[in-house]
C-alpha cells in the first residue's frame, strides 16, 4: 500500500505531470460544470516559472477543453489520453486518420444511449466517451452499449474500451497517458528531469507506472483503490495546498 502523504519534495530538477478532473479540479456532475479555484492559474503559473516551463497538464479532455478551462495558460498538454499531444513548441500532435475510423461508431453510440437519461456521449475526435456521473447505477448498461457497438462494427484492432469513473470511453489502444509522457520527456524543457505525476483515476496507471521507472513521484488523488503510485493524497484540495508548498520552496 502507497504511503497516504505526499513527500516534502522541492522543485528543483523536476517536470510536473498533473491532471485534471479529480486531481486538481474537484470531480463535477459533468465535464461542463466543472470549477476551476481562482488561484488556481496563478499558482501554475508561479509552477511552470519556477520548472522552466516544465509543466504539463494530462487529461482526458481534448487539449481545447483544458486551454478553455485555464485561460490563458497554454501549457505543454497531453490529451485524450495521449491521443492528443501539444508539445513545447506549440506542436499539437494526433492521429488524423485513426480518428476518422473510430467516428464510425458515434451514431452508434448515440442510438444505443438515446433512452438513457443521464448518460452523455462526448465526442474528442481522438476518443468518444459514454459519461454517467449523474446515474452511476447504469454503469453496466453504458459498458454493454460500448461492447456491442464495438462487436457490431468493423473498428481496427487498434482500439479498445477504456474504464474511468463513470465513462466509458472507446480510445487508440497504444495512445495512453504513460506513452505520451514518455515522448513529453524527450523535449525540452522536460528532458534530463525527474517527473512529479498527480492524477486519480485507473487511467493514469499506466503513467504511474513509467513515472516510477524513471525514479520519479506517483501520487494518486483520491480513493484506496489499487495503484502502481508511490504516494497518496485525499482529495484535489489537499493537491493544491501541496502545490502551493513546492511552489514556495
Amino acid at each position: 500500500m502507497p504511503n497516504r502523504v505526499a513527500p516534502g519534495s522541492g522543485l528543483k530538477g523536476h517536470a510536473l505531470y498533473l491532471d485534471v478532473d479529480g486531481t486538481i479540479l474537484d470531480i463535477a456532475p459533468s465535464p461542463d460544470t466543472v470549477e476551476v479555484p481562482s488561484d488556481m492559474v496563478p499558482l501554475l503559473r508561479q509552477l511552470s516559472t519556477a520548472l522552466d516551463g516544465a509543466v504539463a497538464f494530462v487529461s482526458g479532455r481534448p487539449i481545447r477543453a483544458i486551454d478553455a478551462l485555464f485561460e490563458p495558460l497554454r501549457f505543454p498538454t497531453i490529451g485524450v489520453h495521449g491521443g492528443e499531444v501539444r508539445t513545447p513548441k506549440g506542436e499539437v500532435m494526433r492521429d488524423q486518420k485513426l480518428a476518422q475510423e473510430l467516428m464510425r461508431v458515434v451514431p452508434l453510440l448515440r442510438a444505443g444511449i438515446a433512452s438513457m437519461r443521464g448518460v452523455l456521449l462526448e465526442d474528442k475526435g481522438s476518443a468518444v466517451a459514454l459519461h454517467y456521473r449523474t446515474v452511476p447505477e447504469r454503469g453496466r448498461e453504458v459498458l454493454r452499449v460500448a461492447e456491442l457497438v464495438m462487436a457490431d462494427v468493423e473498428v481496427p484492432s487498434d482500439f479498445a474500451i477504456r474504464l474511468g469513473k463513470c465513462v466509458v470511453e472507446i480510445c487508440p489502444r497504444h495512445l495512453t497517458k504513460g506513452s505520451a509522457l514518455l515522448q513529453m520527456m524527450e523535449r525540452r524543457p522536460f528532458r534530463g528531469r525527474t517527473p512529479i505525476y498527480a492524477g486519480d483515476d485507473s487511467t493514469d496507471e499506466d503513467a504511474f507506472d513509467v513515472v516510477n521507472r524513471l525514479g520519479g513521484i506517483s501520487v494518486r488523488i483520491g480513493d484506496d483503490a489499487p495503484s502502481a503510485a508511490n504516494f497518496r493524497l485525499p482529495d484535489p484540495g489537499r493537491l493544491r495546498s501541496w502545490l502551493l508548498e513546492i511552489a514556495a520552496a
